[in-house]
């Protein structure tokens, strides 16, 4: 039986309620060959064949299928709808047989009748049937995947959500095709497109060759706007049908919505046309309903026009929708006295046709018939409620207004009402080839052409406020790029909107694709040349225009293209060619008066300013009566009308332009406040005495004058507004305040916190932000404000609470509310950071949501993209950071590798990954990297000197000193690197060359010394100093001491005690230093209890793998004073293995010196040379080091080796200890070399006066010697 196959009732289904009938016939009868006789494929074939029209056939297989048990009620039904379809007379006994059935009717007969009323799309009936069958087997699977789709497809959307569960009840774990793809559908329509994707990957896996599967999937793909994978699945749908109707129209419409390859659409659209006639030759409705997505995108295309108007008068049905699309078609190919025959002939057919109305009423307003068509519009506007509301009717409104020359705010109210109708009907509507038709290009389009056609030339000023017009249309061209971005006419709009709106780049950016689409459409070079002239480029402008001439020979005849051209002569400064371009252009039909017909259309914006650039090139020609002339003449011309104000001021503009300020001032002062542009007027003054005179006290004075004059709100605010201009938040805060009393908003409560920040009333301004932020809580950039404002004043618990809460909100996708949500995730993870808490989850939400915006904004907002990917390679690094200071290696390389993806220059992010390399010691790629930066910029100063420790820590210590060296030599007052260069000095045991750089500084700034960075680079020379003295005071070091002792150290441990009890740590890593720096004045202070404490309380801290290497040399030092020594000595050998860096080296140095005394102490001396090398290859002023070989070498009798040993010790202790002086005196005295021993005990008693037994043992043999 056909019912026990998996695939072949879904796909029988499926084809029926997509109206593929003859599919559906095919399908059925393929099938009984397989399932001979079987009574459910007869009556889906029989079905098929009455949908077809073929009715006498279908009705005797009814009448044949009726007695059967499970298909008497859908017999029944669809004998009944076969004979109304036939208009034949109602069958009253077929009508009682059909009561009779339904009564007593199984759960099956009634399943078979609720699929054959859903199919048909009558809701109610097949609602009660499947109900009454549920009723005799709740548990049906079939009866609950049915009652899904009915209620998916219901018109309640309350119902909507309940179709999952019975999905889910049905199919449970049969798998039911029917049932699976009911849930796809179901996700689909929730916009949760994974999981409609996992369905089909389910069905896929299992039946491979089920084509509704493959579409269904590809459905969702262009949902999403993955066209790649759409096109893929389109193919591979075509490989096992070639005839596939859904694929054919996908692929036509990519080709024309995502590439605007009208060729290939061409081609593709034959293929389709060419399918729909041998795959479903008695379906004209599904013809027109499969073409009509491409007619309402290529609507442009006379083409294409053509081809679809050809294939829609060879359907041979008459039916008011095909008459209706041929109607539609010969309007958009402006064939207007044809199209309207064929919508009276619709009417005819159906005097109810709203479709045929609406173009009828078209038709007679493009034919100038307006006082028909105004006849119809009522009549139809009378009996619309009966046809709901639709977008067609205000925008022929406004069409009608606009050539009755109605109120502009009347055409632009009308055209608003037909753009929101026409968008309500796609809310909720998920992108795809519907989503597309009803988007309806050609009717956008429409209305962007009616806001434009009159406002060609104009001009936008800087800092004004678009009109309404140029917003909405905005608004419009975004939409239409964002659904098509391939199609040529609609880049060109955009651009055209963009240029208007003074956004260059990105009207460039939509030029650029039109001319790299079609390069033969001379309104691009024409708007090209319009951006080459605003830019100043006038050779470029001319260029275009020749080359609009070479597309379009009679583009010469166009007025705009004169006028641009006048203008291009005349700024490069020809102005006989220019003046004589003019008077041709002046003298044009149209440009008088206003003239009929689209082709003579001028506006009056346009007219004006062809007498404007006529005025300025005879002025500067010299001819200034004739200009004064032209100039009066288009005065009395355009009087009273809107373009009146630009003749005005740009009277003032010509009088700036020949630096006639006075004139202007003189011309601006006489326009009164009675005048229309008396604000416009002195906010042009006050921009000239700011900028021209830069007269702080008179721009202030204009906006008082527009304030007293004007009293209100707004012109206030005008005057708060230019207070904050000039950066005077006080006076602008007294007047916010003022009018927040008369007229709160929250705008005006942004602007007094935003003013308050300024005259830095942190506190004051709170308040504000939190009244704006409860009457707009959604403003995420509020919230981003207020938190920046609570992060100074350090109440970052309140920061934290006011992000989250603004991050509170159902998803969107509106890319807007996307980046906002952006700017508060970056606030985020700073809040975080401050209260040292982990932000890395924020940071990889912020950094999924960028890439989010990146990937829209390539779609929507191309030349937008650079800015956006450079944000996400900021965001990428900020992430690395933090797991750069978790030491997690892998995942910051990772991401500031996909920075570089972003930013492959960009020498931030080569630098941070140079210095992850660094403090990886992986020093060969951090070398790489900072050589790649100084290619990009040679005098990179931060490369050059991670480079030069980089150098250092691979031992090639001179090249190190010769890059800071020249670091220093160009920017003798960088205090940064003369930090780290005081550091590479001393490592490389020439610490005194430093004093010729705090020299060099001072010459080159003399008020250098009172720089902090300069005294701190002074005190870290001294420190330095100090610890080369004091490197005797460090644990171990006894054996060595053979001088007098020091004082006690209590003293200084207890000001340590003091200074650390003063300080307040602001992050963890303070608050682990500090603990770390007590514990070391425990251990300092030598009182068992007190080490054994700190000895604790750093266990603590190298479970953490917090500041391991000082934690464990503390530790150590610790089990040393509580004489543990074999512990001491463990903790010492794991530092000594471990590998250097700048944060750690000294650290390591004092490790291995403390453990080199334990060996010497044990005899232990072959152990002891590595130790020491290490010291001294790491930091070659390392005193003590030098010290310790000089006591293995006098052991050992090497007296002249332990010399020079001790010699270098006594240089870097800078002669500060004694007992290095007797070592070395004492060495001297074995090897013979009496006089240098004598002249060290000088030194030494020189310092030391009381240390006598220098003298008794040394000096005086010393002395002896010599006379012998």
């Amino acid at each position: 039986m056909s019912e026990s196959d998996k695939t072949c009732l879904p796909l029988i289904i499926y084809y029926m309620r997509e109206k593929y009938y003859r599919r559906a016939l095919n399908t059925a009868v393929r099938n009984l060959k397989l399932y001979n006789n079987d009574p459910v494929l007869r009556f889906f074939k029989a079905f098929a064949t009455l949908m077809e029209g073929n009715t006498q056939e279908a009705l005797r297989e009814f009448l044949q299928l009726r007695d059967h048990p499970h298909l008497s009620l859908c017999s029944a039904a669809a004998f009944i709808h076969a004979r109304r379809r036939s208009e034949s007379t109602g069958d009253l006994e077929a009508v009682t047989e059909l009561k009779r059935s339904g009564s007593a009717a199984g759960d099956r007969a009634l399943y078979y009748a609720a699929l054959f009323y859903w199919i048909l799309d009558m809701k109610l009936k097949a609602r009660a049937c499947v109900k009454k069958m549920l009723k005799l087997s709740e548990t049906s699977p079939e009866g609950l995947i049915l009652k899904g789709w009915i209620v998916l497809t219901s018109d309640t959307e309350e119902d909507r959500p309940q179709a999952l569960r019975y999905f889910n009840s049905g199919v449970q774990d049969t798998g039911d095709l029917f049932g699976l793809m009911g849930k796809m559908e179901f996700f689909m329509a929730t916009q949760s497109e994974q999981c409609a994707l996992d369905i089909a990957d389910q069905i896929i896996a299992s039946h491979p060759d089920f084509i509704p599967a493959l579409l269904m999937k590809m459905k969702v793909f262009v949902s999403l706007r993955d066209w790649e994978q759409t096109e893929a699945l389109a193919q591979r749908v075509l490989e096992r049908d070639g005839r596939d109707l859904k694929a054919l129209q996908m692929l036509t419409v990519i080709a024309a919505a995502k590439d605007g390859n009208m060729e290939l659409v061409k081609v593709r659209l034959q293929a389709l046309m060419s399918a729909l006639e041998i795959s479903e030759p008695c379906n004209p409705s599904l013809h027109v309903e499969i073409t009509a997505a491409i007619s309402r995108l290529c609507g442009h295309n006379p083409e294409i026009l053509q081809m679809l108007t050809v294939f829609v008068r060879r359907v041979s049905s008459r039916t008011p929708e095909v008459i209706c699309e041929l109607g539609y078609l010969l309007s958009q190919q402006n064939m207007y006295k044809e199209a309207h025959k064929c919508y009276s002939a619709a009417l005819k057919t159906d005097p109810k046709c709203t479709s045929a109305l609406i173009g009828t009423v078209r038709c007679l307003l493009m034919c100038d018939h307006l006082e028909e068509a105004a006849h119809q519009l009522a009549f139809f506007c009378e009996v619309q409620e009966s046809f709901g509301n639709t977008a067609e009717v205000p925008l022929l409104k406004a069409l009608l207004g606009r050539k009755q020359s109605a109120g502009e705010e009347t055409v632009m109210q009308l055209l608003e009402d037909a753009t929101e109708l026409h968008f309500s009907a796609l809310r909720g509507l998920n992108y795809g080839v519907e989503y597309l038709q009803m988007l309806d290009l050609n009717f956008l389009l429409q209305i962007v052409c009616m806001h434009l056609e009159s406002k060609q030339d104009f001009v936008l000023v800087p800092g004004q406020t678009p009109p309404f017009w140029l917003k909405h249309s905005n608004v419009i061209m975004e939409t239409v790029v964002r659904a098509v971005p391939g199609m040529t006419v609609n880049c060109y709009y955009m651009a055209c909107v963009k240029f208007l709106l003074g956004e260059h780049r990105t009207a460039q950016h939509f030029l650029k694709l039109c001319a790299e689409k079609d390069a033969c459409v001379p309104e691009v070079h024409l708007l090209q040349a319009r951006l080459h002239l605003s830019a100043g480029e006038h050779s470029s402008c001319l260029s275009c225009l020749e080359a609009a001439v070479s597309v379009s020979f009679q583009v010469r005849d166009r007025f705009q293209f004169n006028l641009l051209k006048a203008r291009a002569l005349l700024r490069s400064g020809d102005l006989k060619n220019a003046i004589q371009c003019l008077k041709i252009t002046v003298n044009m039909p149209g440009a008088l008066r206003p003239s009929e017909g689209p082709q003579l259309f001028i506006s009056d914006s346009e007219r004006v300013s062809v007498y404007l650039e006529l005025t300025e090139a005879l002025r500067l020609n010299g001819e200034q009566h004739e200009a004064a002339r032209v100039l009066q003449d288009a005065i009395l011309r355009f009087k009273g009308t809107p373009d009146e104000t630009r003749l005005m001021l740009a009277n003032v503009d010509l009088a700036l332009a020949r630096d006639d300020v006075d004139a202007a001032v003189v011309m601006l002062q006489n326009i009164l406040p009675t005048e229309s542009t008396y604000v416009q007027a002195r906010e042009k003054m006050a921009r000239i005495y700011l900028e021209r005179k830069h007269n702080e006290k008179l721009y202030i004075t204009c906006y008082k004058e527009i304030s007293e004059q004007l009293p209100g709100p707004h012109t206030r605010i005008l005057l708060a507004d230019a207070f904050m201009k000039i950066h005077r938040p006080e006076e602008a805060v007294k007047i916010y305040q003022e009018v927040e009393k008369i007229a709160p908003t929250d705008t005006l409560a942004k602007k007094i916190g935003r003013a308050l920040v300024k005259a830095h009333e942190y506190d004051t301004a709170l308040g504000y932000y939190e009244t704006a932020l409860e009457t707009d809580t959604l403003d995420c950039l509020v919230s981003a404000e207020l938190a920046e404002l609570l992060l100074k004043l350090r109440r970052f618990e309140k920061a934290q609470q006011v992000l989250e809460k603004a991050l509170e909100h159902e998803p969107t996708a509106a890319l807007t509310s996307m980046k906002n949500e952006v700017t508060v995730l970056r606030v985020l993870v700073k809040v975080l950071r401050a209260r040292n808490e982990s932000a890395l989850d924020v940071m990889k939400r912020l950094h999924d949501l960028q890439q989010k915006v990146v990937f829209r904004t390539a779609n929507e907002h191309p030349e937008e993209l650079e800015d956006q990917r450079k944000l996400l390679a900021v965001i990428c690094c900020d992430w690395a950071h933090e797991f750069h200071l978790r030491r997690d290696l892998e995942k910051a390389k990772q991401l500031y590798t996909d920075a570089l993806n972003h930013r492959p220059d960009s020498e931030e992010v080569i630098f941070g990954l140079a210095r992850l390399h660094y403090d990886h010691q992986k020093l060969d790629y951090c070398e790489e990297l900072c050589l790649k930066i100084l290619q990009l910029h040679q005098n990179h100063s931060a490369s050059l000197m991670l480079l030069a420790d980089t150098l250092f820590w691979k031992n090639q210590k001179e090249e190190a000193v010769k890059i800071y060296s020249s670091i220093m030599e160009r920017n003798p007052d960088s205090f940064h690197a003369m930090a780290k260069f005081l550091h590479i000095l001393r490592r490389t045991g020439k610490l005194d060359d430093v004093r010729s750089v705090f020299i060099a500084c001072e010459q080159f700034s003399p008020l250098s010394v009172r720089e902090p960075g300069y005294n701190y680079c002074k005190g870290l020379y001294f420190w330095s100093v100090f610890i080369r003295r004091s490197d005797r005071d460090v644990f171990g070091g006894e054996v060595l001491d053979k001088g007098p002792k020091h004082l006690s150290s209590d003293s200084r441990i207890s000001t340590a005690r003091n200074i650390l009890s003063t300080f307040r740590p602001r992050s963890q890593s303070e608050q682990d230093k500090l603990k770390l720096l007590w514990n070391l004045c425990r251990i300092y202070s030598k009182e068992s209890r007190e080490v054994e404490r700190a000895v604790l309380e750093l266990t603590d801290l190298q479970a953490k793998s917090v500041m391991l290497e000082a934690s464990l040399l503390v530790t150590a030092q610790g089990f040393v004073q509580l004489k543990q020594i074999p512990r001491a000595r463990n903790f010492l050998k794991r530092l000594s293995g471990m590998e250097r860096s700048d944060t750690n080296t000294e650290d390591l140095e004092n490790a291995c010196l403390l453990l080199a005394d334990m060996y010497i102490k044990t005899g232990k001396y072959t152990q002891v040379d590595k130790l020491l090398d290490s010291c001294i290859r790491h930091n070659e002023s390392c005193s003590k080091a030098y010290e310790y070989r000089g006591l293995l070498m006098e052991r050992e009798q090497r007296h002249s080796d332990a010399a020079l040993q001790y010699e270098q010790a006594w240089k870097h202790s800078r002669r500060a200890h004694p007992a290095v002086g007797f070592r070395l005196a004492f060495n001297y005295l074995k090897c013979k070399n009496y006089t240098l021993a004598v002249d060290v005990c000088h030194q030494v008693l020189q310092q030391r006066p009381d240390y006598t037994q220098i003298q008794d043992e040394l000096l005086t043999r010393a002395q002896l010697s010599l006379r012998l």
